[in-house]
């Protein structure tokens, strides 16, 4: 079937149809007024859940697009009346509308912005072209009777009622920016589809029944102040678009440099990503997951990177949540993404995820079992061309050389990788009593008796008391046990020097004469003093040097290496 001018014709009866339902809609009285009110808040409330479905819900109530219709056809047939009503029902309609939304965000109160209230505050070129085919499809819908009426409902309230709400929303918590952005995405919807639906029904021949077809020069007359207008603001969101695109570009280049970065942390990904550019800087603020806090010198690499890519100073801000995907495997032998069929769980293809989750399956089950020393996570780190499995270890005491030296065999065995160097960093953990500080090894568990622990409060008094004016020695914990018999007590002390055995011979013997039970004594030296070529110095102090010397000289890449963790 050809398609051509007659599709737009309108019979007699069809157009008394027609303008009797757009006269009818454009009359302004309580029932319009009620209508607008109610889409609006309905409106609201969808923008503020984030809630497409109530929006259009809004859409379906709303009757400000007949007005629009009303002006239209007003303009066309030179209907003074007609068009007075049309514009005081749109006015007043539009008014009410706005305000509707400011005293709803005023009662509520502060409420964060949406998506669906973000989305509407920068209009651009590609809304005016969705509200150009929307003007068309209703009033189309109209002139042609086998079309249903509900499409124009559908078409042209979705352009007109959202914006105006959350222009509304926008101004109620202060944010006139925003508002005005809104308000200006109403103005060009409300132009489109005016000078759209206007030359639809032109072309249908509506001007022409029962009265005479105007002259070009009557309808630029007629219609001149809206064609200026509607270009105005097409240039306007025209340059808007172009911005649009280059924002667009812009992120998409600060998701390529993080997700690169990001891939080499297991478990580790982008959820999202805002920025904006001002006094020729960009600022990037960026949601991550990943199974540790990230540190403030990876945050810089990234940072360095994306300032790279977009060729503009960057500041990078990251909000990081922790969290891990964890199999019966390890945490990166399967990737948790969602592909487009819905599917997941997928086997990665990073080679250095694979490695990192073998080495920390191998590590888990080394430590599952031990309740002194415990694994965190792995990461992989190239150093100096070094290819480094880097483990986090929590634990009560150190792991010795030949247990390091196996586990790294077994690392390398598993992922046929024999470059690969295994580094543990181990965060010493303490345990806390009343008594005090609990060494591994040193917990008395069931022989901690009433009777004992008395006199273990007694021996501890006296070696306290013991202690007093020996020197610049000083107790700082005392540990207890009872084995064999026997009361085993390891005193750690702070002091110039190796305390001397002969003043723990002689408390030794201090104690023997007071109490009866069988006593050992072992002294935990820890001198506090550094003998260095310029005198003595504090340890702390010899410590910070050092550790600043070797900031200065040693490459980024190791000073990550050896940066504290914030775990």
């Amino acid at each position: 079937m050809k398609f051509g001018p007659r599709h737009f014709s309108i019979t007699r009866q069809r157009f008394e149809v027609v303008y009797g339902e757009i006269s009818d809609g454009s009359e302004p009285g309580p029932r319009f007024y009620i209508l607008v009110a109610v889409s609006t808040l309905i409106a609201c409330f969808g923008l503020i859940a984030n809630s497409t479905a109530v929006v259009i819900g809004a859409m379906l109530v709303a009757p400000l697009m007949t007005p629009i219709f009303g002006m239209s056809l007003a303009l066309v047939r030179g209907e003074t009346h007609l068009f007075g009503r049309a514009v005081q029902a749109e006015v007043v309609g539009v008014a009410t509308s706005v305000a509707m939304g400011v005293m709803l965000g005023l009662v509520l109160g502060y409420f964060e912005p949406t998506p669906e209230m973000l989305s509407r505050t920068k209009p651009n070129l590609m809304d005016l072209l969705v509200a150009i085919l929307a003007g068309f499809a209703g009033a189309y819908a109209l002139v042609d009777v086998k079309i249903s009426p509900a499409l124009p409902g559908v078409a042209i309230s979705t352009a007109i009622v959202p914006p105006l709400a959350n222009t509304g929303l926008c101004l109620s918590l202060g944010e006139v920016s925003g508002g005005m952005g809104s308000f200006l995405l109403f103005l060009a919807n409300f132009l489109s589809i005016l000078l759209v639906s206007s030359a639809t029904f032109i072309v249908s021949g509506m001007a022409k029944i029962y009265g005479e077809q105007p002259s070009r020069r009557e309808y630029l007359r007629r219609f001149g102040i809206a064609i200026v207008s509607f270009v105005i603001i097409a240039g306007f969101l025209t340059g808007a678009l172009f911005s649009s695109i280059k924002e667009r570009h812009i992120n998409n280049l600060i998701h390529a440099a993080l997700k690169k970065e990001l891939a080499k942390m297991p478990s580790a990904g982008l959820d999202e990503v805002h920025h904006y550019t001002d006094k020729q800087k960009l600022y990037v603020l960026a949601d991550v997951h990943s199974p540790a806090t990230i540190t403030p010198s990876r945050i810089k690499i990234m940072q360095e990177k994306i300032s790279q890519d977009v060729d503009m100073a960057t500041r990078l801000t990251v909000r990081s949540v922790r969290s891990a995907n964890v199999t019966a495997q390890g945490s990166a032998v399967y990737d948790s993404a969602f592909e487009l069929d819905g599917k997941f769980g997928r086997p990665v293809k990073s080679l250095v995820l694979r490695n990192i989750a073998i080495a920390e399956q191998i590590l888990r089950e080394k430590f599952e079992d031990q309740h002194a020393v415990y694994f965190y996570r792995a990461e992989f780190m190239q150093v100096l061309h070094r290819n480094i499995i880097k483990a986090y270890v929590g634990g009560l005491h150190l792991l010795n050389e030949d247990e390091i030296l196996q586990l790294e065999a077994a690392i390398r065995q598993a992922t046929g990788d024999e470059s690969l160097e295994l580094i543990i960093r181990t965060a010493p953990e303490k345990l806390q009593s009343s008594v005090g500080m609990i060494r591994y090894g040193w917990i008395l568990g069931d022989k901690a008796t009433p009777e004992r622990l008395a006199i273990i409060k007694e021996i501890k008094a006296e070696l306290y008391t013991a202690f007093q004016n020996q020197g610049g020695f000083e107790i700082v914990n005392v540990n207890a046990n009872y084995l064999d018999s026997k009361f085993h007590f390891l005193i750690e002390v702070v002091g110039p020097e190796i305390y001397p055995q002969e003043k723990l011979d002689a408390i030794r013997r201090q104690l023997a004469e007071k109490f009866t039970e069988a006593i050992d004594l072992y002294v935990w030296s820890r001198p506090e003093v550094v003998l260095t070529p310029n005198g003595a110095m504090p340890l702390d102090a010899v410590y910070h040097y050092f550790a600043k010397r070797q900031k200065e000289n040693l490459p980024d890449e190791m000073m990550l290496f050896l940066e504290t963790s914030t775990d």
